[in-house]
């Protein structure tokens, strides 16, 4: 099979830009577009070892590793090992899912057009079938951002998203009536998020009182927030965060239901 380099550039770009869709969309990240970008241009450049005529440290486990360790650095940076950790397992998931449905195509059907190698895809497709096949997947992932956001928010599960200092963190929140907290001299409400998922750093603190007693938590104020539900969107700058200990498998935040009205 003749393999052509751009062909071969731009289909693993395309793959490797839907692995960190999905990637971002089981996490619950919202990394910068030009981030995911950089990272698939690496995803590109790195297929063309399948034209290498003999097995280097590119194409041996421990070079794959250390590429993958890359495009995920690139794409959602490094807040956290344990944040790192869980990324990279979850971009290594989403590319088994997609190398197992590739090799089930090619062993059952065996198209002329498509070359597996050194795990390396290669479609001998036009350019504009491969650029709307890319396109269409992109959509679809969109798609099911939408859908999987939608049905959050029927269950008081909202979709936050916090930008700070140029950088962004995608939190999923739930709005509770019992978050009354408000900045003193602002009187802006306060939303609490697992300190764990903000790498802000904190410049105010926040007294609260509940029935077991006083304290304070430490909060910064965010360049601006965006919380989705359904089709609607709030996006505002008359906001605190305060960092604290939210554990739950469904949000990691919870919102002052204030918030909501402006």
């Amino acid at each position: 099979m003749v393999i052509y380099v751009d062909v071969l550039f731009v289909l693993n770009f395309f793959l490797t830009y839907l692995l960190l869709l999905l990637t971002k969309l089981f996490n619950r990240k919202s990394p910068k577009t030009l981030r995911l970008i950089t990272a698939s241009a690496l995803g590109g450049v790195y297929s063309l070892v399948i034209l290498a005529p003999k097995l280097h440290f590119l194409i041996t486990f421990f070079g794959k590793i250390f590429v993958s360790v890359l495009i995920v650095l690139i794409a959602f940076g490094f807040v956290s090992a344990g944040r790192f950790i869980k990324n990279l397992a979850v971009f290594y998931f989403s590319n088994m899912l997609l190398l197992g449905v590739v090799i089930a195509l090619w062993l059952i059907f065996k198209p002329n057009g498509i070359a597996v190698k050194n795990n390396i895809f290669y479609f001998d497709i036009p350019a504009a079938a491969l650029l709307g096949a890319g396109l269409a997947a992109y959509i679809t992932a969109l798609v099911i951002v939408k859908i999987h956001n939608s049905s959050l928010s029927k269950n008081e599960i909202y979709s936050l998203t916090v930008y700070c200092g140029g950088d962004s963190v995608h939190l999923y929140a739930f709005a509770d009536s019992g978050n009354k907290l408000r900045e003193p001299f602002s009187n802006y409400p306060v939303i609490i998020a697992d300190k764990d998922k903000l790498p802000f750093e904190t410049n105010r603190i926040i007294p609260f009182s509940t029935v077991g007693g006083e304290g304070t938590l430490q909060a910064f104020k965010p360049d601006r927030i965006t919380v989705a539900f359904g089709k609607n969107k709030i996006t505002t700058d008359k906001i605190y965060i305060a960092k604290s200990d939210v554990k739950s498998k469904e949000y990691s935040a919870i919102l002052n239901p204030e918030i909501l009205k402006l």
